[in-house]
């Protein structure tokens, strides 16, 4: 064998160690989950105090490094979405999601429209159901206070995930929940 031959299997062998984390056994529950996720335009916005609009959305879930000091991994998690006919820029999403020894996964995000949510749910078997456990906003935020939310991944097969949110406001539905948005996935193959 050739040095060069050598070098690259030893430099290979060192990339592909370094770019993929071997999931902790809870978190192999959201294997399913993990991956680069997108649609172009197949997300729908409904409300009743809005029109309802067409958006695409990336998605992106990844296993993260252990942290030393809480020795528990998270999966990075981030999502942009835009508008699909203007592209005007919708919101961003960037959080960490995890899953306990019980079964139970837990979703913490920060969104570029001022809002931070923990999440809360159980892992079925390619579904994940979380609920709204808290909620914080920034004082001056615009919307109207989101008090309850649902939010739905059901991975259909090889190729299509579905995210659908359910949430209720202060003035929208006075009890339960109403569909916000819709969006299914198409998984995105790394060239």
């Amino acid at each position: 064998m050739r040095f060069y031959e050598a070098f690259s299997i030893f430099v290979f062998s060192i990339l592909i160690r370094f770019s993929y984390q071997v999931l902790s056994e809870n978190n192999k529950k959201l294997e399913w989950i993990v991956g680069d996720w997108r649609s172009e335009f197949s997300g729908k916005v409904f409300w009743p105090t809005v029109p309802t609009m067409t958006f695409g959305e990336e998605l992106h879930i990844h296993e993260a490094p252990v942290a030393k000091s809480a020795n528990v991994q998270f999966l990075n998690f981030s999502a942009r979405a835009w508008s699909h006919s203007t592209k005007d820029h919708f919101h961003d999403e960037w959080g960490y999601m995890t899953v306990d020894n019980e079964g139970n996964a837990t979703l913490m995000t920060a969104g570029n429209n001022g809002f931070t949510t923990y999440e809360v749910g159980e892992v079925a078997h390619h579904k994940l159901v979380l609920t709204l456990k808290d909620i914080g906003r920034i004082s001056f935020s615009r919307d109207l206070p989101v008090e309850d939310l649902r939010r739905t991944f059901i991975r259909h097969d090889d190729r299509y995930m579905e995210q659908i949110l359910e949430m209720r406001t202060a003035t929208h539905p006075k009890s339960g929940y109403l569909e916000h948005t819709r969006v299914i996935y198409m998984k995105q193959i790394p060239e």
